[in-house]
């Protein structure tokens, strides 16, 4: 009866969350590369374009999240200038209802004025089951609010593991 019970606990960890193949792997680290570079340039659209429609329901729908978007990337330009971002591999690949969900993570050196900052971080990349394109979403607001994953997606399973999160001063 325990080797059942432990087959069978297999058996649904490995339908909740896989590898990713490394040919998929590089495709969602270009894309986040993408979606990371049209924030930089402060091209709303093209960030918008990349941005998991999830966020919507924190900001009352699509217009007042668009709205807020483009606010934020026209106040932030220029005035914070990454200096390196590197991009770790996605490990797992997690499944929350009809959507497939990796962690990008990646660490950026930015300065901002005479202040420098190190974040480590992740992108939350998501995609319709079986498809190729990924949507993203910055997980740097949810530093502070961790639960905002399980609202943005419930289907989630609770014993996923996000990468480190955390963002600190440097000299």
């Amino acid at each position: 009866m325990k080797a059942l019970t432990l087959i069978l606990a297999s058996a649904t960890l490995v339908t909740t969350a896989a590898g990713l193949p490394e040919k998929e792997a590089q495709l969602v680290v270009a894309q986040a590369t993408a979606y990371r570079e049209a924030a930089a340039k402060g091209d709303a659209d093209k960030f918008l374009e990349w941005t998991h429609p999830a966020l919507y329901t924190l900001f009352g729908g699509k217009e007042p999240f668009e709205a807020a978007t483009r606010l934020a990337l026209k106040s932030l330009a220029g005035k914070n200038v990454i200096d390196k971002i590197t991009f770790g591999v996605p490990a797992e690949l997690h499944v929350a209802g009809q959507e497939e969900i990796c962690f990008v993570p990646f660490v950026q050196i930015a300065s901002a004025g005479d202040i420098r900052t190190r974040a480590e971080s992740y992108f939350i990349a998501v995609r319709p089951v079986g498809k190729a394109d990924w949507k993203f979403i910055d997980a740097a607001g949810l530093r502070k609010h961790p639960e905002v994953l399980r609202q943005l997606f419930p289907g989630l399973p609770e014993k996923v593991v996000t990468p480190p999160n955390k963002v600190e001063i440097v000299k």
